[in-house]
């Protein structure tokens, strides 16, 4: 990711601040405007004052409240992984950025921030449609955010036909993975016969960190 900075552009905004791409940092930095794209020279920016960010975390069906410790200046977009307090530290990924005058983005800058909604991603419930036979059913797993689940795949209720992530795509090839963080539900194929009802303990998984 590119460093930015909002700073005024003498060219087309001396009175309000504009997103800088720094183009390259020293004694003297070398930015660009990315409204009008002057290039210039500016010095270096003091260190930004810390704020702390109020974070809500998504859980699963509940939610609760969090803090974020970030630079005034910092700027964060969706789909960024974060590390919150909340009594303890969990790690989140943002879903929303709400501004302090309402409206919704997909990034800002800290200080313009009021509130990030996020879901968590250390520990997380997979939802898990089983197909047996003409049946469906619903069961759910909890697992740590970095299991990986593969299709094709055997596991304790059957084998893993689809893996649809929250981003929308729906993976379906034998051989496909994504980690449980990633997962909005899994699709298996159980065998007729096994057992119905919730599951208690997570089903079997691989442990590989890489994606396919």
């Amino acid at each position: 990711m590119n460093r930015v900075l909002d700073v005024e552009c003498r060219w087309c905004s001396p009175d309000k601040r504009v997103t800088h791409d720094v183009l390259r940092a020293g004694r003297k930095f070398i930015v660009r405007c990315s409204a009008c794209e002057n290039i210039g020279q500016m010095e270096p920016p003091r260190r930004a004052a810390s704020l702390k960010v109020k974070v809500i975390v998504s859980d699963y069906d509940l939610s609760h409240l969090g803090w974020f410790e970030v630079g005034c200046r910092e700027r964060l977009h969706l789909g960024d992984e974060l590390i919150v307090e909340n009594g303890s530290a969990e790690a989140v990924r943002i879903t929303a950025i709400e501004l302090n005058d309402g409206v919704r983005g997909a990034e800002a800058v800290a200080e313009s921030i009021r509130t990030l909604w996020t879901q968590k991603i250390d520990k997380v419930v997979v939802k898990i449609a089983v197909h047996t036979g003409k049946t469906t059913r619903s069961q759910q797993v909890h697992c740590n955010g970095e299991d990986e689940f593969t299709v094709g795949s055997d596991q304790q209720l059957g084998k893993i036909s689809g893996i649809k992530l929250r981003h929308g795509a729906m993976l379906s090839r034998p051989g496909q993975s994504a980690l449980a963080k990633d997962i909005q539900r899994m699709y298996v194929e159980g065998a007729a016969g096994r057992r119905h009802g919730r599951v208690r303990q997570p089903v079997a998984r691989h442990e590989s960190a890489s994606r396919r």
